[in-house]
């Protein structure tokens, strides 16, 4: 990757490791959610939500809170997946509230 201050900034560019480009790096956005549901319906939100594939339910309350993370390669698809998420059955709500942008450099 040429010099710049913008590759220096994002990490980009490392004058010990010439050969590494932001080519060999893959966008990961990575978004929690707080999703409320019925208590009695806590699991089948739970499983509905695991259902949609790269998301991890990393805690429940038992009065009807998930904390839902997903991650996804654009905020597109984070963005898509939270709305997927927020239609699913007996889904109150689901609020954003926490996002981040990463380079995966195990997928390179």
């Amino acid at each position: 990757m040429p010099s710049s201050r913008r590759a220096f900034i994002r990490g980009q560019w490392n004058p010990a490791y010439p050969g590494q480009t932001s080519q060999s790096l893959r966008q990961v956005e990575i978004v929690s959610l707080i999703v409320s549901t019925w208590p009695q319906h806590l699991d089948a939100v739970s499983e509905a939500v695991l259902a949609l594939g790269n998301t991890e339910v990393h805690g429940r309350d038992p009065k009807g809170k998930l904390i839902v993370v997903i991650e996804e390669a654009s905020q597109g698809a984070v963005g898509a997946k939270a709305h997927a998420i927020s239609g699913l059955p007996h889904v109150l709500s689901a609020v954003m509230v926490f996002q981040a942008s990463d380079d995966d450099e195990a997928a390179a």
